[in-house]
């Protein structure tokens, strides 16, 4: 499969080359709105990133071996998982 993908991507690339070089100018306006959008897009991309990293950096370092996984606690006491804790007599 490699050897299809390394064969399709020459043309593709000369293909976009020949029209990115061809293509004239456009005259467009792009008002405010439009760079507003833009800007939200990009900052929500980042945030994605952030989030996900966030989220699979405690797994990447349990796989180098930096960090070993912790043990889940868990509390059986009723009173206390009911958040009505109350001081014994």
């Amino acid at each position: 499969m490699r050897p299809k993908i390394a064969a399709n991507l020459f043309p593709l690339t000369l293909s976009l080359l020949f029209v990115g070089a061809s293509a004239s100018s456009a005259h467009a306006y792009l008002d405010a709105g439009t760079g507003s959008m833009i800007l939200q897009v990009l900052l929500g991309g980042i945030a994605g990133l952030a989030i996900a990293g966030k989220l699979y950096w405690h797994k990447f370092l349990t796989v180098i071996g930096v960090r070993r996984n912790a043990p889940h606690e868990v509390d059986t006491d009723k009173e206390t998982i009911s958040g009505n804790a109350r001081a014994e007599r």
